[in-house]
Order: structure tokens, then sequence, then C-alpha cells
């Protein structure tokens, strides 16, 4: 449970309270240089951000994920971004390509509560689903791949 958010003028802030506010970004990657193509329906990891321990068992942790576009080969193919730590998927979406010329850009985001003090590395991976073609994560000095791990708060 939380601690009281209501301050007066003047109040010191106790070590608990100024527990329960965010810690901001815990770590970034971002990498320029495109990612693939992807290779039949083997799962390619896209980027990796630096393990990072939590300060405490009730954080809630933001993860989220940009890149300048994805491209692939074939007209129809569907693709999954996950954002994952180890085996397990913590959110992921589905992208239908219209044809073999779109770029289209992606973001993904999620959130984790109370995870572990332990710590912890969270990649974002793609993969097809359905078709034979394959795909290219986009980036850009201007527009790198990135994934960034915040601690935005109690939860």
């Amino acid at each position: 449970m939380s601690t009281s958010r209501v301050f007066t003028v003047g109040q010191v802030l106790t070590a608990a309270q100024m527990n329960d506010l965010p810690q901001g970004v815990l770590t970034k990657a971002s990498a320029t240089a495109a990612v693939g193509p992807t290779s039949g329906t083997t799962e390619l990891d896209v980027i990796v951000a630096s393990a990072v321990t939590i300060a405490g068992t009730t954080r809630r942790l933001r993860i989220s994920f940009h890149c300048l576009g994805i491209n692939n080969t074939v007209n129809t193919d569907t693709f999954r971004l996950r954002i994952k730590e180890g085996a397990t998927e913590l959110n992921g979406a589905q992208f239908l390509a219209n044809n073999s010329t779109d770029v289209w850009g992606a973001g993904l985001q999620a959130i984790v509560d109370s995870p572990s003090a332990a710590s912890h590395t969270y990649k974002v991976t793609i993969q097809r689903q359905v078709g034979t073609g394959t795909a290219t994560v986009d980036a850009s000095s201007t527009d790198p791949i990135t994934l960034t791990v915040e601690d935005v708060g109690q939860v």
C-alpha cells in the first residue's frame, strides 16, 4: 500500500514517502543499425536492455519499445513483436503487412507489477507467425531502435 500523497507546506518527506515516488529510467538500450532479416519462423532478438536490479518488490515498471519501422518481403505476412523477460512474454502485438513495400513503425509497452528484487533482463523479439517472407526492423542514427525500462512508482 502506498503512503499518503497529501502533503502540507513545509512538511519534510520521510524515507517511506520518498520510496513511494517514481525512480525514473533504470536502463535504456538503443541501436542505430537495422536488425534482421528474420529467418523462417525462428524468433529473432531485436534489442536487449542491460540487467537491472529492482529497488523493492512493491515497484511498478514500464518497459517501452520503439523502432523507425518494420519492413517485410511478402504481402499479407503476419509478424509478432514481443517484450520478454527470459522466455516469458510480458506483452506482444501482431502486425499484418499490407504489401511488401510497406514500412510500418512500431511501438509497444509492457507494465510489470511487483517484480522480484533480483536482477532482470528485458528484450524485444520479432517472429513470423503467418506467411513465407522475412522482416527487418529498421533504425537510423536519428531514429534508433530503443528499449527503455522505467520505475514508475509503487504498486
